[in-house]
């Protein structure tokens, strides 16, 4: 039966989820080879028979000597330069899920065109991707007992902003529009889901709102 499986680059500061009977998750970091990630979504979709979803948690980031766009995930990132190694992927993997600020961002003037990546990634893993254009928030929740503290696993909640969905040939087949996150006058980013409005104040005080 297929299973689900996260790929959290910890980078993207909080726990990771804890694996699940249908879902389980995994750490990479900068040292990880790129290499060394495929070979394990390859052995896990063959163990399982196939991967459902794959969702990969990291920053995003931007190449700056080809001025594009990439996802801070691994020693070498995802970008133009590799996206090519998503044909690994295919017939193991139904769906991508990239949990990552401005993945599928079109503004070249900013991200770069993030939007290519995905329908590229999307066309290579003849995979389905879900993608945002715009800076995502996540809560970090502390959990504190008597003596202790404990950090709760990452909470993505709902999107932020233009969500994307492309097919396996990279169109898109749907878009959906949700409150943006927003930045307050000392440059705080703001999860819309516990300020809904850069007129309201005092809400959340007991989560940090992080962007992906």
């Amino acid at each position: 039966m297929p299973i689900n499986v996260i790929f959290h680059d910890t980078r993207l500061e909080g726990r990771t989820p804890v694996s699940t009977s249908g879902t389980r998750s995994f750490e990479v970091d900068g040292d990880t080879p790129t290499s060394e990630f495929f070979e394990h979504v390859i052995t896990l979709s063959n163990e399982n028979s196939g991967i459902g979803t794959l969702y990969i948690m990291a920053h995003g980031a931007q190449v700056l000597d080809l001025d594009t766009s990439a996802i801070k995930f691994t020693h070498d990132f995802i970008s133009y330069q590799n996206v090519h190694l998503f044909q690994q992927l295919r017939e193991k993997v139904e769906r991508i899920v990239l949990f990552v600020c401005h993945a599928s961002e079109t503004d070249l003037t900013t991200h770069g065109d993030g939007d290519e990546l995905c329908r590229q990634m999307a066309r290579n893993a003849q995979a389905e991707v879900t993608a945002a254009r715009e800076n995502q928030a996540y809560l970090s929740v502390e959990s504190c007992g008597l003596f202790s503290c404990e950090e709760a696993a990452i909470d993505f909640g709902e999107w932020e902003g233009t969500v994307v969905v492309y097919d396996r040939n990279g169109v898109i087949i749907a878009q959906y529009n949700n409150p943006s996150s927003w930045h307050d006058a000392d440059g705080v980013m703001h999860d819309p889901r516990i300020d809904p409005s850069p007129y309201r104040d005092g809400e959340g005080a007991n989560h940090a709102s992080m962007g992906w």
